[in-house]
């Protein structure tokens, strides 16, 4: 039999003197009460409704009296009323898009009011005070901004209002769902189904956005946004194509040198875990931790990246360098946890490394049950197959862009010896690891002592005519260049190569400086963005090498041509290949016309198929200029050419001295004969 464990305390008069009614006491408390519960229901997510249940108060019997039901209504107010205020005014935000939009509107038009519709003027310092008491009394983060001016810009616009709202909305909602224990295994682990959907809606906002904007190129070739997306890294399959050849060149790397690899599994403390699995059954039913203390997903995330910090500080002080991947992976309630591969030079340093890991991991309540067993796990690597331990989180943690699941099945999750599947109801495993990454900001891939994966990219739309001219500046500094662009391109059967592009760096575990190529940057002073601030505009335009040489890579300029319409493959190719911004005035010679006017007759070099840089070939000695003539006139020493019939021919240069002063004589006679022919038919 269900009753009351206890009657209800004296209520709160102030809150029910705002609820004042003609009715009796107790139907006035039992309306108030089916109300809110009703404007609960309706406003919280479904995926809510189990959580909701448990916090509400057991129902009396039939057999209950007057009192008891009044007790029970009293009870219920309270407990609403409770969370609300435990979980920050949850209803408030738990709105939908359009409302959030309509919210970032009145936001800054509010303030807007506040800062430039004040009858007397206004500070900077009262201004700036106004805007950060504003933001700080919604919950939002201050803009970010290097001036009080650009501050006080973006709080202003309506765009700027809707990034912070949506990040608002969708981190409290979210928090408040793990605080409830709905996301786990059994209900959707990894984000709420919510967090999913909203994510989801997410996705198609920005594809019809891209669908509908068009933009035209130099040649009059139109495509739309999402036809140029496609083409790029924001692909699914074109990102885990990348990831995936840079994780097998890391290995290649390590294998080619000898070095040893270390996998890593590191985990929060337990006071970051909002639900435990349960217990060591497939059939276990996830409980509530009590040691859960209310902290996000992203304040696990601090508190990861925060270990790592002062590990990676103490190997660099011990001489330890190691380089690799690092993945960010959630449990089955939200928390983060990291797998990440590593490899060392020697088993020595592979060990050092592991006990100054476990040494910061255990620092912070390493005396809890389980710590040494689970916060830190490790697991030495042989040579050769070390990279399938990265690519299995890669490829089920990305997904298809098709909406598939990348060949690699359903989404498991292994939780105490026990496989569960993560894809539950209408959304994938990947789906959920996305939704769960993007509403909490956590990067969920980040290479470790690797070169820039920019230069890698820039290095790819580097026309094959410049790498032609770099391989005659091979003394100069070019090497590298060539190298790179030879490694990152695919040659016949031959793939690209991150291995041969990590040699061309100049190897693993360098510092920025010392990288042979980084990324030519076009800087414009003195711009104006969208916020009135004075900046100067970085655009990356191709890759610069140790010497200071340029590779521009391919860039169009394009237009917004929203008027037009869309173009077929038959069309775009019937208008030709655009040009680039960087060369309208002056057309790059390319094969044998470079041939001819760099090197004249010697023989062009081969095409530079091979990870050695062959030697340039040898050049002819430069002639030297020719003396200018200088004649004497009237005794005047000047360069005036004389006419033809009184010109007085130059000697003819003798290879070989006379030998005596006859011979010196006969010779200048022989040379000054035709002069005197000629002025002899001329008459004089």
């Amino acid at each position: 039999m269900r009753i009351v464990a206890k009657r209800h305390a004296k209520p709160d008069p102030v809150f029910w003197m705002r609820l004042r009614s003609n009715l009796p006491h107790d139907q006035h408390v039992a309306r108030v009460a089916r109300e809110m519960d009703a404007r609960m229901r309706g406003e919280l997510p479904p995926q809510w409704e189990p959580a909701f249940d448990i916090i509400m108060p057991l129902k009396p019997t039939v057999r209950a009296v007057g009192g008891d039901w009044l007790s029970w209504n009293l009870a219920r107010v309270d407990a609403m009323r409770a969370f609300e205020h435990e979980h920050k005014d949850i209803l408030h935000w738990a709105v939908g898009d359009s409302e959030v939009c309509a919210r970032a509107r009145r936001c800054a038009r509010a303030l807007d009011d506040m800062l430039n519709g004040h009858p007397l003027p206004m500070s900077l310092q009262d201004k700036l005070d106004t805007v950060l008491d504003y933001c700080e009394r919604l919950g939002v983060d201050k803009p970010n901004s290097k001036t009080p001016e650009g501050l006080i810009a973006r709080a202003i616009t309506e765009q700027w209002w809707r990034r912070a709202l949506r990040r608002k909305v969708a981190r409290t909602v979210e928090h408040a769902a793990i605080k409830l224990a709905v996301v786990h295994h059994r209900n959707g682990g990894y984000a709420s189904d919510e967090a999913c959907r909203r994510r989801v809606d997410q996705h198609k906002r920005n594809a019809d956005l891209l669908a509908r904007v068009k933009m035209r190129n130099e040649a009059g070739q139109v495509y739309s946004l999402a036809e140029l997306a496609a083409l790029s890294p924001s692909n699914r399959d074109i990102r885990r194509g990348e990831l995936m050849t840079r994780i097998r060149g890391c290995e290649e790397f390590a294998d080619a040198n000898g070095h040893h690899g270390l996998f890593l599994t590191l985990t929060c403390p337990s006071r970051f875990h909002a639900v435990l699995s349960g217990g060591k059954s497939r059939w276990a039913k996830p409980t509530r931790n009590n040691k859960y203390e209310g902290a996000t997903p992203r304040d696990a995330q601090q508190w990861l990246c925060s270990m790592w910090a002062k590990a990676r500080a103490k190997m660099g002080r011990k001489g330890i360098a190691g380089y690799g991947f690092r993945v960010a992976e959630p449990h089955h309630d939200g928390c983060p946890h990291w797998h990440a591969l590593l490899w060392f030079d020697t088993p020595e340093q592979a060990q050092q490394a592991q006990d100054i890991i476990s040494g910061y991991w255990l620092s912070d309540a390493g005396d809890e049950p389980g710590a040494v067993r689970n916060r830190c796990k490790f697991i030495a690597m042989e040579r050769g197959g070390a990279a399938g331990y990265v690519a299995k989180y890669v490829a089920k943690n990305i997904g298809a862009e098709d909406g598939g699941d990348a060949g690699v099945g359903q989404h498991t999750d292994t939780m105490d010896g026990f496989e569960h599947v993560m894809d539950t109801r209408e959304f994938k495993g990947w789906q959920r690891v996305d939704a769960w990454a993007s509403t909490w900001g956590i990067r969920q891939f980040q290479p470790l002592g690797q070169p820039p994966v920019s230069v890698w990219r820039e290095m790819r739309r580097v026309t094959k005519d410049q790498i032609d001219h770099a391989q005659m500046r091979l003394d100069l500094g070019d090497a590298a260049a060539v190298k790179a662009w030879w490694a990152c391109h695919k040659q016949g059967a031959i793939q690209a190569s991150w291995e041969g592009y990590v040699r061309a760096q100049g190897g693993m575990c360098r510092k920025r400086r010392e990288w042979m190529l980084r990324s030519a940057v076009r800087v414009t002073k003195d711009t104006t963005n969208s916020y009135g601030e004075t900046i100067d505009r970085k655009t990356v335009v191709g890759v610069e090498t140790r010497v200071g040489h340029w590779l521009v890579s391919r860039r169009q300029a394009w237009r917004s041509c929203a008027s037009e319409a869309a173009q077929d493959k038959a069309e775009r190719e019937a208008l030709g290949r655009p040009w680039t911004r960087f060369n309208n005035c002056t057309v790059r010679l390319n094969e044998e016309p470079q041939r001819l006017l760099m090197r004249g007759d010697l023989p062009w070099p081969k095409a530079h198929d091979t990870l050695e840089i062959e030697p340039p070939a040898p050049r002819k000695a430069t002639p030297p200029a020719p003396i200018e003539q200088v004649n004497h006139i009237a005794g005047e020493r000047t360069t005036f050419r004389m006419p033809e019939c009184v010109r007085i021919a130059p000697a003819t240069p003798v290879k070989a001295p006379p030998a005596n002063d006859l011979d010196a004589l006969l010779a200048r006679m022989k040379a000054f004969a035709p002069v005197m022919r000629e002025l002899a038919a001329a008459g004089r």
